[in-house]
């Protein structure tokens, strides 16, 4: 499957929450808008995987895009609520592999929280591979807002975690892997309803994933910028 078939089929649970919120007469509060991504390979042999993206960052009643990650809110807890979440990812090379073998992305599906608090906002998303490599996924993220002016500025910390058999099948190595993470989301107010978004991450891989030969990098940088209307 290719890649934007791979994105919008990950956009599938969207869309069935969506028509339920449609039903129920909610209406579409957050960006929608176009953008150029970056997404980084960990081999050095393999180019860097750029296009053009949706940018979609909204919640339409229970139905939300984050960005990569998609879903359906279940339930109200704490300050946020039980999510049905999933998650589009470029993750279909094998390390090892030369850069014209590759395989499918995975195709994750699970349970997840965003907790908006005062002191921030705090994600955990816990996913099953139901692709090839049948393994686990565990994201955690924080993320700060800081507002000056017409710019809006969002730190992010955090760690992937992934497990032993999604490992093994992605980057052909038998161990589990975290991989901690830095990122900055960048807004800026053009003016109306239009922004200008950046969003930059820095990933740091895991020593079992730079075991690997055929792995010759120690972080992986990726990028996203895009132009959105917002509704409101």
């Amino acid at each position: 499957m290719s890649a934007p078939h791979r994105r919008w089929a990950a956009l599938s649970l969207l869309c069935a929450g969506c028509a339920q919120a449609q039903e129920a007469g909610y209406h579409l509060v957050g960006d929608v808008g176009l953008g150029v991504s970056a997404a980084p390979v960990a081999v050095a042999a393999q180019s860097r995987s750029t296009g053009v993206v949706p940018y979609l960052n909204f919640d339409y009643g229970p139905a939300f895009a984050r960005i990569d990650t998609f879903g359906v809110k279940l339930a109200p807890a704490g300050y946020g609520s039980v999510e049905l979440v999933t998650r589009a990812m470029e993750d279909g090379y094998r390390a090892s592999a030369p850069p014209q073998a590759r395989q499918s992305s995975s195709l994750p599906l699970g349970l997840g929280t965003l907790q908006v608090t005062p002191v921030g906002a705090f994600m955990a998303n816990l996913y099953r591979d139901l692709g090839k490599s049948h393994g686990a996924m565990l994201d955690l993220m924080y993320a700060a807002e800081i507002e000056q002016g017409r710019y809006a500025f969002y730190p992010q910390a955090g760690l992937e975690y992934r497990s032993s058999s999604y490992v093994r099948y992605y980057d052909g190595v038998a161990r589990h892997a975290s991989n901690p993470f830095v990122g900055l989301l960048v807004e800026a107010h053009l003016g109306g309803h239009w922004y200008l978004v950046a969003n930059l991450r820095r990933s740091w891989l895991d020593d079992s994933i730079r075991s690997n030969p055929a792995v010759r990098r120690r972080s992986l940088d990726s990028g996203l910028a895009a132009l959105s209307y917002r509704f409101d």
